[in-house]
């Protein structure tokens, strides 16, 4: 551990971030959470080779400061000795009661789960700046719409089922809505927004996205609402059913 990142990158264990009071490591573990065991070792640990301080951010990961670069190298030890195990690659970011609300609309953490996959899939992870992220929000108690992220998608509970309502570059206010669909056509949308970003440079977002890239993003797999779907038939002809190209793997260009 001796590549230190620099501020406003992620700073995972193995790219500690230098701040003011010394390197600050973030640990989100792909658990979801930790046992009451776990995280008495991982405070420990923190007070052993930082300065005993655990935040928990935003986004629901954890964050310790005031380690050295030898402190650093030790606790990644004593965090892989606990058994903790950490996301890396692009943030696909939940809530911190994902999957145990009782009142959130849809379990997000599938549709992260595939989301995650999908860009690995595709190799955009090394392509991608550290600050791009997607945000799932399966619309419980804790909402997460102060978080800002490169595309979200909120669950959205309708007449037809849920469905995922998806908007790019923002906050749950200033993000763009582009579509409503379903999880399948969330995950592509997800993906073909990153490809997008990842051909115009490892400092873009979605918010540098054209207006032609937006829309063709809107139209991959888009509904309306099934609450206020007409009353129309395919067989009739009132329906077109051929779907539109899909952004994926047409690359459309900002052109």
């Amino acid at each position: 551990m001796n590549a230190f990142s620099r501020r406003g990158a992620c700073p995972a264990l193995s790219a500690p971030m230098q701040t003011g009071d010394g390197l600050l490591v973030r640990l989100n573990p792909v658990a979801g959470g930790l046992s009451p065991k776990v995280l008495i070792g991982l405070g420990e640990s923190a007070l052993r080779h930082g300065n005993g301080i655990v935040e928990v951010t935003a986004r629901g990961s954890l964050q310790i400061r005031g380690l050295t670069p030898k402190s650093a190298r030790l606790m990644a030890a004593e965090v892989d000795a606990l058994g903790i195990s950490v996301r890396t690659g692009v943030p696909v970011e939940i809530g911190p009661l994902a999957g145990i609300d009782p009142h959130e609309i849809a379990d997000p953490r599938p549709v992260a789960e595939q989301i995650r996959a999908a860009i690995e899939a595709a190799g955009l992870t090394p392509r991608l700046g550290p600050k791009v992220s997607l945000v799932v929000d399966g619309g419980g108690q804790l909402a997460m719409d102060a978080v800002t992220a490169d595309v979200r998608l909120k669950a959205r509970r309708t007449a037809a089922g849920v469905y995922w309502s998806m908007s790019v570059g923002g906050d749950a206010r200033s993000a763009k809505p582009l579509a409503m669909v379903d999880a399948d056509a969330g995950r592509d949308i997800a993906v073909a927004a990153l490809r997008m970003v990842s051909e115009k440079g490892r400092e873009a977002h979605t918010r540098d996205l054209t207006e032609r890239q937006l829309n063709s993003l809107a139209s991959w797999h888009s509904v309306p609402p099934p609450s206020v779907l007409p009353d129309i038939s395919p067989a009739r002809g009132e329906i077109d059913l051929s779907p539109p190209a899909s952004p994926i793997s047409n690359g459309v260009s900002g052109t």
